[in-house]
């Protein structure tokens, strides 16, 4: 038996719930083939049909029947090993400073014990080995080090129920409570019941434990927390939390919620199974999985005709708002400031809200991840708002970064010169510096400056290669604030910590050519050698009129951001967390300064190679001929560079940085967001009281002697796998399997998405629909609107290529004929290209 599309709901006992319970999986009888082995082919065939939702347990039983080949894994761990000496914070993570929130990790003796296991059979099948390899990712604790590869990128775990965490009067701890409760109890005039166990143990310790193992990228446990928590700032923007579908280990079968008041529910978790419709063709076994998601391979009975083109809404059907109000469930207000293409599926993002009562405006900025041509439109509305709010004499303002989670860099640097016109961020940054590096950047920096600038090819090469991470020529000495006369000088190294890094570099951003080819031909006024001429340098706030509002999960170009605006004395709130007094940071994502994709970085090698005979560095000799990932991944990154304060060396991913005060989040205030920004303004401006018990006088923000960090508590996860003990029996490994599965047709190439342009105003290409867009040529081309075919993408996509933009589609994948069901929303994206090609039009393609 085949169930599918749903949740079996057990049993449950009359109790408060508000809300419809999930959906019950109605089952599918499969009469045919009941082998153990061809469950995955079922499910495949069932996705086939246009289903998408499955029992976790199903998922699980398809993952532990695929095989596991030792000397594929060991390709991986080699490639994997040689690319992760680019990562920036390997000293750091193997011997962190003290107020460091997460527990040490030397990565590259756990890449030899994980190649041991793999030497010594340890393990019984590919999901073992794939959990091994996560578990360490996931333990470094870098939302910029992501890996999406393998059999574990074909499904995502997932709870029937949200659940939040609330305080019943922002003094109290938090409970647990489910989400539905929380939106609806307070309209109907109830009081929700809070969750005391789940599967029989208690609550806290439960999310804890999951969160731990789930929640990835975070440098402290509060943010973990908060990650598995609803909230309607990730509502607006179409997301899941950690709990509600971004689960990556197996969480078990059944799930039990019991409530305060006696009463319980008893469900299942479930599995999203990734893959689109035919896409993958017939596969059937468990070693079929293997070919295709661990190999790349495609079956050679693999029929592109029955693929079925995606089908979205036209975009006149769906109509403008001015208002996050009907996706927040009421909890975003009308707004008085609106980017244009406000919506899930539009490009605006920004909102302001003016509450003169109290003087103070709200700027939500709840992403910075947009597609170029939205940037203008982005920056206009951040100014339109400072503009309106000096227009009324607002005298405070927030900013709220609730679920920022990073994005395009230009926007940190836009944004904090639209408040401080008259300031300069420092904007520091370095790297690891290692041999296989520094011959990278040598050879390219060499390059780059032996071309003539008068000479027309040469100077269409120097501008494509400008803002190249292994041209140093156009960044800044922080210590001298001139160039860099070449990699040799910004080699370094400076030894810290057991490791060797760079001199710091800043962005030359005075440097016109430079920005158009870091920021997709935008070019950020304020910082141009004229800005002062060209433009108004009076702030409207002093630092202590702005406070910033997070979660903690500030990260990437969200917590650049905060960084500038902290250092220029803005002060930060944070809100929920564990359920313990004290302090918490404003942003625990990723603080550094650079993530980068690993199909870039084997660009970067094989185009350092392809120039040795033009420069004195020999190349060839050094970097690898061939790189080869052994397991195929849609999607991985590093952390390239760290970013780091003036005179300093500590990278800020390892600072504690707690927020100047922390609240809770209440029953009143969390799907309310007036009532949160009141709550805020009056923490930060009127009441400092409102801040949690023992959470003020941590923050390095304008306090030159703040409070010892708390203890780390924090212990590394463990999943109970089989792979402690060498000769375990395993799968059998067919080096010929049956079934044709076989062939010379592969997957695109591990991390690469090509788009190319329609022909006739159709698309040739598989799931993919022919849309106007516009993209940005090098070479000085600048911008030009092509029609592309754009692949259908999610968020396994490569983010390096193209940004997902979500469509509102005709099928939702929600059940709605029954009474009991999984009603999370999930969205087809199209790619948007971030980059032109040849393809897409443009004289010329990136080098690299």
């Amino acid at each position: 038996m085949l169930l599918v599309k749903g949740l079996a709901i057990v049993s449950w006992a009359v109790c408060s719930l508000a809300r419809t319970l999930p959906p019950g999986l109605q089952p599918r009888q499969d009469e045919g083939d009941t082998d153990p082995q061809h469950i995955c082919g079922s499910i495949v065939t069932a996705v086939n049909e246009g289903y998408q939702i499955f029992l976790a347990s199903e998922a699980y039983e398809c993952l532990t029947t695929v095989p596991f080949n030792p000397a594929v894994a060991t390709r991986f761990i080699k490639y994997w090993n040689e690319t992760i000496q680019f990562h920036s914070t390997l000293a750091y993570l193997k011997n962190p400073p003290e107020g460091y929130q997460q527990p040490a990790v030397d990565v590259v003796a756990e890449l030899e014990r994980i190649q041991q296991r793999v030497d010594a059979n340890s393990y019984a099948n590919q999901y073992d080995f794939e959990t091994d390899v996560q578990l360490l990712v996931y333990a470094m604790h870098d939302g910029h080090v992501s890996l999406n590869a393998g059999i574990l990128s074909a499904f995502y775990f997932a709870s029937p129920y949200e659940v939040a965490s609330v305080s019943l009067d922002g003094k109290q701890e938090p409970r647990i409570y489910i989400t539905d409760d929380v939106i609806y109890a307070p309209q109907e005039g109830w009081t929700p019941s809070p969750v005391t166990t789940i599967n029989g143990t208690e609550v806290n310790d439960f999310i804890t434990h999951y969160a731990a193992l789930n929640a990835w990228g975070y440098i402290e446990p509060h943010a973990e927390w908060n990650a598995l928590m609803s909230h309607p700032t990730l509502d607006i923007q179409g997301g899941l939390t950690a709990f509600s579908g971004g689960g990556t280990f197996y969480p078990g079968d059944n799930l039990t919620f019991t409530f305060e008041n006696g009463s319980r529910v008893d469900t299942v978790w479930v599995a999203i199974y990734g893959e689109i419709a035919n896409n993958t063709g017939p596969l059937t076994t468990g070693g079929d999985f293997y070919n295709y998601f661990v190999l790349g391979l495609i079956p050679e009975s693999f029929d592109a005709s029955l693929l079925v083109p995606p089908t979205f809404l036209d975009g006149d059907t769906t109509e403008p708002t001015t208002s996050w109000n009907s996706s927040s469930y009421g909890a975003f207000p009308d707004a008085d400031i609106v980017q244009p293409d406000l919506g899930i599926f539009g490009g605006g993002i920004v909102t302001g809200y003016f509450y003169e009562e109290i003087s103070t405006g709200v700027l939500s900025l709840p992403s910075f991840d947009i597609s170029p041509e939205t940037t203008g439109n982005f920056t206009q509305a951040v100014s339109d708002f400072i503009y309106n709010a000096s227009a009324l004499g607002i005298n405070n303002v927030i900013i709220d970064l609730q679920r920022n989670s990073g994005g395009v860099m230009l926007l940190a640097y836009t944004s904090f010169k639209s408040f401080f016109p008259d300031l300069t961020p420092f904007g520091g940054s370095r790297r690891r510096s290692f041999p296989l590096a520094n011959v990278i950047g040598t050879s390219v920096s060499e390059f780059w400056a032996s071309l003539d600038e008068n000479d027309p090819n040469d100077a269409i090469f120097q501008q494509q290669l400008v803002a190249d991470e292994w041209v140093i020529n156009t960044r800044l000495n922080a210590a001298t604030g001139n160039n860099f006369t070449g990699w040799p000088e910004y080699q370094g190294p400076v030894n810290d910590n057991g490791d060797a890094f760079s001199l710091t570099e800043r962005y030359d951003l005075a440097n016109e050519l430079f920005d158009q080819a870091a920021f997709d031909q935008w070019i950020p006024m304020g910082y141009l050698a004229n800005a002062t001429v060209q433009g108004d340098t009076q702030r409207t706030w002093n630092p202590d009129q702005i406070v910033i509002l997070t979660d903690g999960l500030c990260a990437s170009a969200c917590a650049v951001f905060l960084e500038m605006m902290t250092r220029a004395g803005v002060r930060t709130i944070v809100a929920g967390g564990r359920p313990i007094k004290g302090p918490m940071q404003a942003a625990s994502g990723n603080r550094g300064a650079a993530s980068y994709a690993i199909s870039s970085l084997d660009d970067d090698m094989a185009y350092a190679r392809s120039i040795d005979t033009y420069v004195e560095e020999d190349a060839n000799a050094t970097i690898p001929e061939v790189r080869e990932s052994g397991m195929f991944y849609l999607s991985a990154s590093f952390n390239l560079r760290d970013q780091v304060r003036a005179n300093d060396t500590t990278p800020l991913q390892f600072k504690y940085e707690a927020a100047d005060c922390r609240i809770y989040y209440t029953l009143a205030n969390l799907y309310n967001m007036t009532q949160l920004w009141y709550d805020v303004s009056t923490a930060a401006f009127v009441d400092s009281s409102l801040c949690v018990e023992g959470s003020t006088g941590f923050s390095t923000t304008n306090n030159t002697t703040p409070s010892a960090p708390p203890k780390v508590a924090a212990q590394r996860p463990i999943l109970e796998l089989n792979i402690d003990n060498a000769g375990v029996e395993q799968l059998t490994w067919d080096d010929n399997p049956e079934e044709g599965i076989r062939s010379d047709q592969f997957r695109a190439a591990s991390g690469r998405t090509i788009i190319r342009l329609c022909k006739n105003d159709r698309c040739s290409e598989p799931n993919t629909k022919c849309e106007t867009v516009p993209v940005p040529c090098s070479g000085g081309e600048g911008k030009k609107t092509v029609k592309a075919c754009l692949p259908l993408c999610s968020n396994g996509q490569d983010p390096s290529v193209c940004s997902c933009k979500k469509q509102p589609s005709r099928d939702n994948k929600q059940i709605s004929n029954s009474k009991l069901q999984y009603h999370e929303n999930f969205y087809t994206g199209l790619c948007i290209p971030k980059q032109g090609t040849k393809l897409l039009g443009c004289t010329y393609d990136p080098i690299v």
